[in-house]
């Protein structure tokens, strides 16, 4: 078991214990932009490392760690042993990681005690680290040096940048070897010994900024500072104490856990421990389902994938003129090129979803800024789309797979199995698949109505005529009458992969199914093939290929389910809608920690057994997307639409029979805020507040 933390541009993952192996060969370590500059971390006492009795890490960015030492005993043994000191360590991560040791000396006698603190780093990259496609990386175990009280640890890497570990302690240790701090004391009856130490990273000098010197004061700035963010969050408090407390107040914390704010404003990567990094997929997907939660994280996130948006052909990073990256990476590596991650552009979805994002986004807060801003990249995206890059073939269907490419699939089915026929054969590429063409519409449809408002009625037109002609495409060639379902791609020949998956569900999301299909398509993603009563299966278990262990051909991801779920509500599906969100909350509750993983696997819901969702061994957890789904799924249940042209909220609830009301309080709409309650009465559901902002539904 592991133990993860993550605060702004810093990731730190250790042991359960709070250690990290010595010898610079694991893949734990502290890591800032992508580089491990602490890759051991060892606490002995008198000889001896502690044993472990408890961990808590619910906050993500803070930690605390109870352990004991009793001269060497072992597991089993240990509870018997009188003569004991108890051991605590509480970190937290700022600028840097910080950490506070306390010894307890809970004995009648005073003893001798040496406290010796180990630390290595290699300064290896993230993708070295994890054995990416063979990429070389010479970085060994680097030895320490003394700088005035620090131990500092150094290298200029590859791409010309001196990277540093600074470590200092208070009170300072009484003896250094190598990289071995040493403390000696003789501790008398109940006394205890503190240590506090500061590890932090630097890049040519600069890292993080600075937090306060003393330990506490700067708890209090990092505890202040998520404060801050959530008092401009909107507020839920419903009839399920443990929706609130659990995936509510979860999620939120977990959000703000996985920001990062440059100067383009908060982006929230996608996942710990290994992608807390800046993807465009995953950030686009999270600002839309928190929208209505705090519509700062797609502001920030629509300018920084603007700021890095395609200019030119790269064959190596998939750089396009319009298109928005899949991935940044930040390490060594990606700077001098050995991989395509500086950024890398192979995602055939991120675009339409950018343009898409980038008008719900101005629909709910009317910010004309952001409107003049962004809307030249938005339309670029759309050009990407239409033109050469988008749709080589000019077939009106964005596709990808035209070359030999890092990643074969690049829809957010991304492994290389998830497109395949019948036969377990890969899909022939390149390929359309069935939601992008749906994001396509939906973009086109809504900056249509932000062209309308804004005046453009010519714009709107022209952009409403191609969404239209890209609907009927669609009904022509992805529609499987047998299946009553959409097809989930259109191979190399533009034939039909004929899989009953997720991906239809989008096509309601989206909402370019015709509504006929989309009722056809709701009775068939609810059977027993495909909803296991936790969710949507990404594959139906009646397909060849089915597996519901696998990453994309069976498992569940709960953001897919909840799109879906907000597709089924948007065709007025709510009853189908209200189930699926009752399995994601359910689900969500019987995780640790209350927290939506990445994926869970795919087995259907034992209500005999009051069984709970089986892991998903290497899921991240938090995730991005996973943390954003109460927020869309609580937007679902309510009901709510942003009217921009006479800048009001429509809100048409529909409760679950497991929910009896819900307060929201200061949701920011347009200009404004607005608090409101929705509760169930004997004449229906009724909505009581909000004042002429909100707009109550016949």
């Amino acid at each position: 078991m592991t133990v993860s933390l993550k605060e702004d541009a810093l990731v730190l993952v250790t042991d359960d214990d709070g250690s990290l192996p010595l010898g610079g060969s694991g893949p734990l370590g502290l890591y800032y932009h992508d580089t491990q500059y602490l890759s051991g971390f060892a606490l002995r006492v008198n000889g001896h490392t502690p044993l472990l009795l408890s961990a808590n890490h619910e906050q993500t960015y803070v930690a605390t760690f109870q352990l004991m030492h009793a001269g060497g005993a072992q597991l089993g043994t240990a509870r018997h042993a009188q003569d004991s000191l108890s051991i605590r360590r509480t970190r937290f991560l700022s600028d840097g990681l910080r950490e506070r040791i306390g010894i307890l000396n809970a004995t009648p006698a005073a003893l001798d005690l040496v406290l010796e603190l180990e630390f290595e780093t290699t300064f290896k990259d993230m993708f070295a680290v994890r054995g990416y496609q063979g990429v070389d990386d010479k970085a060994e175990v680097a030895p320490g040096r003394a700088d005035g009280e620090r131990l500092v640890f150094e290298r200029v890497g590859r791409d010309k940048v001196r990277r540093t570990t600074e470590i200092t302690s208070h009170p300072d240790a009484d003896a250094r070897d190598g990289n071995v701090l040493t403390f000696t004391r003789r501790l008398e009856p109940q006394a205890v010994l503190t240590i506090e130490l500061a590890v932090v990273p630097r890049e040519d000098g600069t890292g993080e900024r600075p937090s306060p010197p003393r330990f506490d004061d700067a708890l209090d700035d990092l505890n202040a500072r998520y404060r801050r963010f959530l008092r401009t969050c909107t507020r839920y408090e419903t009839s399920s104490e443990g929706l609130d407390e659990g995936l509510i107040h979860r999620s939120a914390l977990d959000i703000r856990a996985l920001l990062e704010f440059p100067d383009t404003g908060p982006f929230p990567t996608a996942g710990i421990p290994w992608y807390a990094v800046p993807f465009g997929r995953d950030g686009l997907i999270c600002a839309y389902e928190t929208l209505s939660w705090d519509p700062d994280i797609a502001r920030g996130t629509l300018r920084l994938l603007a700021k890095y948006q395609g200019t030119k052909v790269d064959e190596q990073t998939e750089e396009e003129p319009g298109k928005i990256f899949h991935e940044l990476r930040r390490g060594e590596l990606a700077r001098i090129g050995a991989i395509p991650h500086h950024p890398f552009y192979g995602s055939v979805d991120a675009t339409p979803l950018f343009a898409l994002v980038f008008a719900e986004t101005v629909r709910w807060t009317a910010d004309r800024d952001l409107w003049k801003e962004v809307l030249p990249a938005a339309e670029r995206a759309l050009e990407w789309c239409d033109g050469q890059y988008g749709d080589p073939d000019r077939d009106g269907y964005v596709e990808y797979g035209g070359r030999q490419n890092e990643m074969r699939n690049q829809g957010w089915k991304d492994s290389a199995m998830s497109l395949s026929y019948r036969d377990g054969k890969w899909a022939e590429l390149p390929a359309a698949l069935v939601e992008v063409q749906g994001y396509v519409y939906a973009a086109k449809v809504a900056l249509a109505e932000l062209y309308a408002v804004d005046g453009d009625g010519g714009r709107a037109d022209r952009l409403r005529g191609e969404a239209r002609e890209l609907a009927a495409r669609f009904e022509r060639d992805f529609w499987m009458e047998d299946e009553r379902c959409y097809a989930q791609a259109l191979d190399a020949h533009k034939q039909q992969v004929r899989a009953v998956t997720s991906n239809a569900g989008h096509a309601l999301w989206s909402g370019i199914a015709r509504p006929d299909r989309a009722a056809l398509v709701v009775r068939r993603l609810m059977e027993p093939d495909v909803f296991t009563g936790w969710g949507i299966r990404t594959l139906s278990a009646k397909y060849p290929t089915y597996n519901p262990m696998s990453y994309h051909n069976g498992s569940v991801w709960p953001h897919d389910s909840a799109l879906i779920a907000d597709g089924f509500a948007r065709y007025g599906h709510r009853e189908e809608a209200s189930a699926v969100i009752e399995g994601l909350v359910e689900a969500g509750k019987r995780f640790p920690n209350a927290r939506l993983p990445e994926l869970f696997c795919g087995f259907a819901r034992d209500l005999r057994f009051s069984s709970r969702p089986a892991d998903y061994l290497v899921a991240c957890i938090p995730q991005a997307w996973s943390a954003g789904v109460v927020f869309l799924c609580l937007k679902s249940i309510l009901g709510l639409e942003p009217q921009l042209a006479d800048r009001r909220l429509r809100v048409d609830p529909a409760l679950p029979d497991w929910l009896d009301h819900i307060t929201v309080a200061d949701m920011r709409i347009h200009d404004a805020k607005v608090s409101f309650k929705v509760s169930r009465s004997r004449g229906g559901v009724a909505v009581r507040g909000g004042g002429a902002r909100v707009l109550r539904a016949a």
